[in-house]
This record gives structure tokens, C-alpha cells and sequence, in this order.
């Protein structure tokens, strides 16, 4: 499993389905190296959420390789964007779909937190439109700038970005051993074999200079607006969640609320969260009087039930990891405690999805409950 451990920590730090009409809207063009399919469901496609308001995420609601959902919120003078899409292709494709919605210009991006499929395609952005705004929390910023960060995306130094590129390539080797393993059920294999194109993809993508990170330039501590006479927008932090830097983006008017990854459906990710504050930030998402949620990865959502379902999720880890903590050492914790309701929950009994709770929740989200008990520090890239 350790070939995908490295590849997870590459390319992850790098509930009611909204369907209204997107016929009148461009599609995703096809990358010139294809390695995807349209039957993978990869690559994001445009969905109206609202007169003003487009979500450019991938059809389906879970991928190995997660490609972070993007929104374009349109004013009167430009739209701003809520992340930047995590590879320079990635980037150029919802620029290409962003120009079939209106002609004006981006005025303003928005990073909601530090992982790379969210924030790599900000480069190519600026290309396009060199005067907007960047803007995150401090937090976020401050690891984009961080060397103990850099080996988790492209920097533009060579041999960083030679051993993520290596690490994706065994990731992608791993997984087509897995696809032509007999041992697995059709389902699973088929799973491992899309996740191989996926991250094949991803790592084509990625291999492009303008890949190379970027921090943004202006942040903000609690709350900063960006005007509007019929689409203002608010840029909150509500408290650490995901990362320490958690922006939520609030579109009063519409009453759409975008969280990055606070909220990822089906399967959340755990990787260097902050359990209890994570619990209390979901609390204040809930207070909001929003008509649709846009979370980080996954379907928009039309209601709180799935930010109960985490509550739930976060409390019982809190449950299960604290009292164990206080004698035993991590991995001890991991072997005694379960999630097998809560997994058969989240993957709602698909074997595929349902592979992947343990790696990309239970294993990450354990080892921050245990740290948390222990009165340890929580640091943004460790394991």
C-alpha cells in the first residue's frame, strides 16, 4: 500500500444533488493527451446553480485523484472565483468553459485552503487576468510560501518537482497492478483501473511550469467583503476545520454557501484536520440560511443533513481515539478502534468507496483525534 500512501499525499494536497439546467453551457474540452474517458466522469463540467452563480466539478462525486470543485460567482464588473483548479490544464479548460457563461473579465480568486487541487492552476489564471485580486486567510497563505510544504506540489525547483512526478508515476504503476489482480472483484478492479487513469492524467497535467505554486497576495483575518449591487460576497473564516486556514466563501443574495474542503462528500478528508474546532466550524456552516452548499469535492447539496452526518463523524472519532490516547501509542489506537458503520455509511455500501474511508479518512482523521488528546500539535503537512 505504500506506493499509494505517497501518491495520496501528492495529489490530495495538491445530501442532495443539485441538477438545473446546463444545457446552454460549454463542456470540458477534452485534454490534448487524453488518458481519461468521458466515461471516468474526471474532468469538471459546468453546472448553473443559480442566474449568477456556476460550479465547474467533476460529474462524479468521488475520485482517487480528487480534483477540487471550483465557483465562479459573476458581478457586475467580473466574476469572482472560489479556487483556481488544481493543474494549469485544469485551469485552462474552466477558463475556456468560463467565457461560454459571459465575456467579463476575473476580478477576484478566492484560495479556500493550501492544498494543491485547489490552488495549481492559479498561475494560468493570472495569465489570463493579471489584475485580479488573490486572496486566502494568512494561514493559507503562509503555506504556500512554506518550504515544509513544497514537497506536496510543484515549486519550480527541479528535483521537487522530479519526486512528486516519480511519485505519481509508482502511484499509477500500483494502481494497474491492482486493476489486472484477479484476486479483486470486477468493481474494484475496475475502480483501481480508472483511479490509474485519473492519476495519469493528473500527473500530465502537472507537468507544466506554470504547475509550480503560488501564494496569494492579499489575506484577510476574519471577514472581507467584495461589493456588489446584485451578487456581493462575503470571505469568511470560521475556524480551523480541514487546515488552519479554512476560507468559506457566502453569497448573501443567493444564499449559497461554498466551503472548500470543511465539507467533502462522500468520503471526507481527514489529512492534518482539527477535530473538535472542526466540529464548532461545522456548527457556525449550519447557522448560515443557505438555499444550496458547494463543498469542496461532491455534489452540491441542497440542505444541512450531510454536515449533520460529519458531526456525527467527528464526534464519534472524538469518542473512540481520546480515552485510548491517554495510555496507548497511535498505531494501537488505529487497530482497536472501528468505523465499519460509519464506512458502510459514507460509501453507502459501494465496495469501491468504500476501499477508500480508510486511507483518506479514518487512518489521517485518527492520528489528529490522538495528537489532540495528547495536547500535541497539529502541523499542516505531517503525517
Amino acid at each position: 500500500m505504500r506506493p499509494i500512501l505517497i501518491v495520496l499525499a501528492c495529489a490530495l494536497l495538491v445530501a442532495c444533488a443539485v441538477r438545473p439546467d446546463t444545457a446552454d453551457l460549454p463542456r470540458a474540452a477534452s485534454p490534448a493527451n487524453a488518458l481519461t474517458t468521458p466515461a471516468d466522469g474526471y474532468l469538471q463540467e459546468p453546472t448553473r446553480i443559480d442566474p449568477r452563480i456556476t460550479v465547474f466539478a467533476s460529474p462524479q462525486p468521488f475520485h482517487v485523484q480528487p480534483i477540487g470543485n471550483v465557483a465562479a460567482i459573476e458581478q457586475s464588473d467580473g466574476f469572482v472565483l472560489v479556487d483556481a483548479g488544481g493543474t494549469p490544464a485544469a485551469a485552462e479548460r474552466i477558463i475556456a468553459m468560463l467565457s461560454g457563461v459571459s465575456d467579463k473579465p476575473v476580478k477576484a480568486i478566492v484560495i479556500t485552503h493550501w492544498h494543491g487541487d485547489h490552488v495549481l492552476g492559479l498561475r494560468t489564471m493570472l495569465a489570463r487576468w493579471p489584475d485580479a485580486r488573490t486572496i486566502s486567510t494568512a494561514p493559507t497563505r503562509a503555506h504556500l510560501s512554506d518550504p515544509a510544504t513544497a514537497r506536496f506540489m510543484p515549486t519550480g525547483d527541479e528535483e521537487n518537482d522530479r519526486a512528486i512526478l516519480q511519485n505519481l508515476e509508482a502511484g499509477v504503476a500500483f494502481l494497474q497492478e491492482r486493476a489486472a489482480d484477479t484476486q479483486f472483484q470486477d468493481r474494484i478492479r475496475a475502480g483501481y483501473a480508472q483511479a490509474a487513469r485519473e492519476v495519469a492524467q493528473h500527473a500530465y497535467d502537472l507537468a507544466d511550469a506554470d504547475a509550480a505554486r503560488m501564494a496569494p497576495m492579499e489575506t484577510f483575518t476574519d471577514r472581507l467583503v467584495i461589493p456588489d449591487r446584485d451578487a456581493p460576497v462575503e470571505v469568511l473564516f470560521l475556524g480551523r476545520a480541514n487546515t488552519d486556514g479554512d476560507a468559506v466563501v457566502w453569497t448573501p443574495r443567493q444564499r449559497v454557501l461554498i466551503t472548500g474542503d470543511i465539507v467533502v462528500a462522500p468520503i471526507p478528508f481527514g489529512f492534518g484536520a482539527y477535530p473538535e474546532q472542526w466540529i464548532e466550524t461545522l456548527g457556525r456552516l449550519k447557522m448560515f440560511d443557505f438555499a444550496m452548499l458547494v463543498p469542496g469535492h461532491g455534489a452540491v447539496m441542497r440542505d444541512s443533513a450531510y454536515v449533520d452526518s460529519l458531526i456525527a463523524l467527528l464526534t464519534a472519532v472524538r469518542a473512540h481515539v481520546g480515552p485510548l490516547a491517554r495510555t496507548a501509542p497511535l498505531e494501537t489506537v488505529r487497530e482497536q478502534v472501528s468505523f465499519a458503520a460509519e464506512a458502510d455509511a459514507f460509501s453507502g455500501g459501494d465496495p469501491w468507496l468504500r476501499r477508500w474511508f480508510q486511507p483518506y479518512w479514518a487512518a489521517p482523521i485518527v492520528a489528529s483525534a490522538y495528537k489532540e488528546a495528547r495536547g500535541e500539535p497539529i502541523v499542516q503537512g505531517e503525517p
